[in-house]
């Protein structure tokens, strides 16, 4: 059972150390100094509310076989705006730990809402992330957001094409946070292509398998240009949309207390770390579903399901040859599993994955 909280309020308003289980950076820097703003960048850039300034999570791509090498992780980079690693289903499901079924017809690939099947104690951390507020907001609001052409993928393409999207992201978040009483200012956003400093640490171009990343100590999602253009090219702009989108839902989970909460029940069950870290992943990528599907008609996706199914099985996360004690992001499959349910539910209760059996977090 989780400790309570015993003042009767949420879990970012308990004062905490720094959550266990978030992956560190490939360089720490030792203190944060402010920096002048990098060209890369537009957003605000205040502190971030209640937390620890040194806590990311980073968004990679399932290893890819080439000799003995694995494949590039995905998402590293996405401080702000790409939070979490997408990982990708390769086998659609459907059922499974959920009360209903409420895709529309046609619809094909895993279309179910979780419900919770325990019952924590009420006010716990454990209580709070099978609860949270943010599974009864039902869907974003439809966006106009057609998709900036990303060009040669340099800098400055790239820059337009995020632009565009996040200005769409932050337009259909908006009124979710305003429902849960959490309305907090746009968080920022910095595309880089050099050496960056942030709360989070040091970071270069091209470390590890970091694709993007988001630092809840400034409220910044970072995306690597030269490792995008290395995974993906400039030519698969759904797996662009998909990283952003993920690395936005690792905000969404700062703003409606879920990434507080978890760090609560954590210092309580650390046993708990690499599945909960699962969990928490594919419910940032669950959050990208949702938010593609708000953007369907205008981006636009129609007529290329087939190919959203295929990027989101394929581009991100963790492979069946990494070790279970490396799995921090879920297997590609489990990543095109939960992209595709938030997709096809088309509302934020299909994103309550501490609520399914282990075997959808795999």
């Amino acid at each position: 059972m989780s400790s309570q909280y015993g003042y009767g309020g949420r879990p970012q308003d308990r004062p905490v150390g720094p959550p266990p289980g978030v992956l560190p950076p490939p360089q720490a820097a030792p203190q944060f100094q402010q920096q002048p703003p990098y060209q890369g960048q537009w957003g605000p850039q205040q502190p971030y509310y209640g937390g620890g300034p040194g806590q990311f999570n980073g968004f990679h791509p399932p290893p890819r076989r080439s000799g003995a090498l694995r494949l590039i992780l995905f998402g590293v980079f996405v401080v702000v705006v790409l939070g979490v690693s997408l990982t990708v289903i390769s086998m659609i499901m459907s059922g499974g730990n959920g009360d209903d079924n409420t895709a529309g017809p046609g619809v094909t690939g895993p279309s179910i809402v979780p419900t919770a099947t325990t019952h924590p104690q009420e006010g716990t951390a454990e209580d709070f992330l099978l609860h949270a507020d943010i599974y009864d907001t039902g869907a974003l609001p439809e966006q106009s957001c057609k998709a900036a052409d990303l060009g040669d993928g340099s800098l400055a393409a790239q820059k337009v094409y995020y632009e565009k999207l996040f200005g769409c992201l932050n337009e259909a978040w908006r009124p979710i946070f305003k429902e849960i009483g959490q309305e907090k200012p746009d968080p920022g956003l910095v595309v880089f292509d050099k050496p960056v400093t942030t709360p989070c640490g040091r970071f270069e171009p091209l470390s590890g398998r970091v694709l993007a990343f988001y630092c809840y100590g400034n409220q910044v999602m970072y995306t690597d240009v030269a490792q995008m253009n290395k995974a993906f090219g400039p030519t698969e702009d759904l797996a662009y949309l998909m990283t952003i989108a993920h690395e936005y839902g690792h905000h969404v989970q700062g703003v409606s207390g879920l990434f507080y909460a978890r760090a609560v029940y954590l210092q309580d069950h650390p046993d708990q770390k690499l599945e909960s870290s699962r969990r928490n992943e594919l419910q940032a990528s669950c959050f990208a579903g949702v938010f593609s599907k708000a953007v369907e008609q205008s981006y636009p996706l129609t007529g290329r399901l087939d190919e959203f199914k295929r990027q989101s099985s394929s581009s991100f996360g963790e492979s069946s040859d990494t070790p279970e004690d490396e799995r921090t992001h879920g297997l590609a499959t489990s990543q095109g599993f939960w992209i595709q349910n938030g997709f096809n539910i088309g509302e934020n209760k299909a994103c309550n994955t501490f609520a399914v059996a282990a075997d959808l977090v795999k």
